[in-house]
């Protein structure tokens, strides 16, 4: 008697396996041409955007400048109520507002140091210093005007009032 037939195992396709191409080739990948029209393509488009990103990051310096500065000025002038006593907010060197300011009481604490400004941004117009009194007040003869720009035509205003609080706008100090 002759040994019973083991049947033949099935083959099965496997998922990760490709169908072959039409013309029984398989593509895979880029060609060369493909690759060079696509890096062309790029760096046309980034080179019409750096332009716009560079003065994007210039006018964005300059916000953030303008409101450290605000809000160290509201700092100084609710500190000067809390302490009963005067608050000066001074550039960190000399009378140069671009290379940072602190914030100082009466008594020669230091409350706030402010890092240089950096970029292009320059400083139009400042006092020498500004300083509130136990009122919370500006101790100051003439209106306070912090002039800010980012060297590429935009420009920012910080006003503080009698009343020692600041008022920003998007626009050149007045004269």
């Amino acid at each position: 008697m002759p040994a019973p037939a083991t049947p033949k195992p099935r083959l099965r396709a496997q998922p990760w396996a490709r169908a072959a191409a039409p013309t029984g080739r398989s593509q895979r990948g880029f060609t060369v041409l493909e690759l060079m029209v696509v890096m062309a393509l790029s760096a046309l488009v980034l080179g019409l955007v750096a332009p716009a990103m560079d003065q994007f990051v210039a006018r964005q310096r300059l916000r953030s400048a303008s409101y450290d500065l605000m809000s160290d000025l509201t700092l100084a002038r609710s500190e000067s109520l809390k302490r009963v006593g005067g608050v000066q907010l001074l550039p960190a060197t000399g009378s140069d507002w671009r290379s940072g300011w602190r914030l100082t009481a009466a008594n020669g604490d230091l409350l706030v140091q402010r890092n240089p400004m950096g970029g292009s941004l320059q400083v139009l117009t400042a006092p020498t210093a500004v300083s509130f009194d136990a009122r919370g007040m500006v101790s100051a003869d003439s209106p306070v005007k912090f002039g800010l720009s980012d060297g590429r035509g935009s420009q920012r205003c910080i006003l503080l009032d009698p009343s020692g609080r600041p008022k920003s706008m998007s626009t050149a100090c007045s004269p």
